[in-house]
């Protein structure tokens, strides 16, 4: 058995490695990233030049204490029309205009220079000068043929005639563009080697010493900002899976009865009405009913994690967070528990004609022992293959019910993050649903070869 445990685990380290990169590496290929929308605004709206000039200083600054300025991975595989340097061109809408730039001219070295020159050319304009030009730079912007760029070139330097220099310098690099320009650059590969100067690099290192990054919110580790949201989760799940799998297997045992009958058509259409509802309804309907001045005010329902006596002991602690946990672990039951006991009721029912269930019937043993002691041993298999999915499955099911009942747990702390672009602790949420998903797996095998004696036999 020591051996069988001893292999399991050394398959789950490389499967975690493969899950937790793809995860990492699909993280930062989403758009956006975390204060592009304050910290990197080009826009001054109301605000001053240098106030703007100021911001895009301290989003480059946190791009670059962040490591986001680097590249992705340790090589990357392109078009030879985009520039080596994309990855270091913020914020995202001036990257996508360069790899416009790029792929409409095929020449990405006068693609960056025109770039560079147009950025400069903006820099140095007055208010005054840029409302005079500001319809000639929304043209080369949104530009699609190559005679609207030049166009647009030609208004500009009539429009700023004192600009001669700097306005010179961008009709250059604009007529080199256009002159140098090659249709199908675009065609060729581009292999481009980065070392291990890359995020992923920065991560993976970070992630083998125990780190899972730091949060880009509020600068605190992952860990650190995973563990105050875990707990709650934890328990939440596995009461409410242990309480629905309780009352689905004494369901499924009173179905199968011989006298079962009244039972099974009693619970199965009551089951099927239950298992129509949304999650999300569930849970409104008993805030509602349960927590409403308007109905029954039984549980709060806001507050958890905002407030704690101090002088409280660890039984006091314990009732006033089962008041906050009552409803939301009643709406994850009530959830899954028509699922739960049909699974349940089906697998005892596929034993139930078995040659050796009548035998242990035709010996005289009482239906309680023939149901407890051989029908529900040997219906034990798929039962726990389906709790070790169905429970880290929950998860999903916890973001509604933390979202609803705000209960600062896991779920919450995902739809926090996504809104929010907090990618490492993103990610460390995915990482640890992982392992947490490898490890139900481990438990799966290991109770296998406890119900079933042969594959204990085979394991050893």
């Amino acid at each position: 058995m020591a051996t069988f445990v001893f292999r399991r685990l050394l398959l789950a380290i490389p499967t975690l490695w493969f899950i937790a990169s793809v995860i990492f590496l699909l993280s930062k290929l989403m758009p956006g990233a975390f204060g592009s929308s304050s910290l990197g605004q080009q826009e001054a709206g109301y605000y001053s030049r240098s106030d703007a000039a100021s911001r895009e200083h301290n989003y480059r600054q946190f791009l670059e204490a962040t490591g986001q300025d680097l590249p992705l991975f340790y090589f990357s595989i392109t078009s030879a029309a985009l520039p080596d340097t994309l990855h270091r061109i913020f914020p995202e809408r001036d990257r996508t205009f360069l790899k416009k730039l790029s792929w409409q001219y095929g020449n990405p070295m006068a693609a960056t220079h025109f770039f560079r020159s147009l950025k400069e050319f903006e820099k140095v304009l007055s208010e005054t000068e840029r409302l005079q030009v500001q319809q000639h730079l929304f043209s080369i912007y949104s530009h699609q043929e190559h005679a609207e760029l030049r166009q647009a070139l030609s208004g500009i330097a009539q429009q700023l005639p004192a600009r001669s220099a700097i306005t010179s310098e961008l009709i250059v690099k604009g007529d080199n563009l256009l002159t140098d320009s090659s249709s199908y650059t675009y065609l060729l590969p581009s292999l481009q080697w980065h070392g291990s100067q890359n995020q992923y690099h920065r991560w993976i290192a970070g992630l083998l010493k125990g780190s899972l990054g730091t949060s880009l919110r509020d600068g605190r580790p992952v860990t650190t900002v995973l563990g105050e949201a875990v707990g709650n989760t934890w328990w939440l799940l596995l009461a409410s899976i242990v309480v629905a799998a309780l009352l689905a297997l004494e369901m499924a045992i009173l179905m199968i009865r011989r006298s079962g009958r009244i039972w099974r058509s009693t619970l199965l259409p009551s089951l099927f009405l239950l298992d129509s509802v949304p999650l999300f309804v569930l849970a409104m309907l008993l805030l509602v009913l349960l927590a409403s001045p308007a109905f029954l005010q039984l549980f709060p329902v806001y507050g958890m994690g905002y407030y704690s006596v101090s002088d409280q002991n660890w039984l006091q602690q314990m009732g006033q967070w089962l008041q906050f946990m009552a409803l939301p672990m009643l709406c994850l039951v009530l959830a899954n528990l028509p699922y739960l006991t049909n699974q349940f009721y089906q697998a005892m029912a596929g034993v139930a004609g078995q040659d050796y269930i009548r035998t242990a019937r035709a010996k005289g043993l009482s239906e309680h022992r023939v149901i407890r002691r051989h029908m529900l041993r040997n219906a034990l298999l798929p039962v726990i293959t389906l709790l070790s999915d169905y429970l880290p499955a929950l998860v999903a099911g916890a973001v509604i019910v933390e979202t609803i009942f705000a209960i600062p747990g896991v779920g919450r702390l995902l739809v926090e993050t996504v809104l929010a672009r907090d990618y490492p602790v993103i990610v460390g949420i995915v990482v640890i649903a992982a392992v947490f998903r490898l490890i139900s797996h481990l438990m799966s095998d290991l109770l296998y070869a406890l119900a079933d004696p042969r594959i204990r036999a085979h394991a050893s």
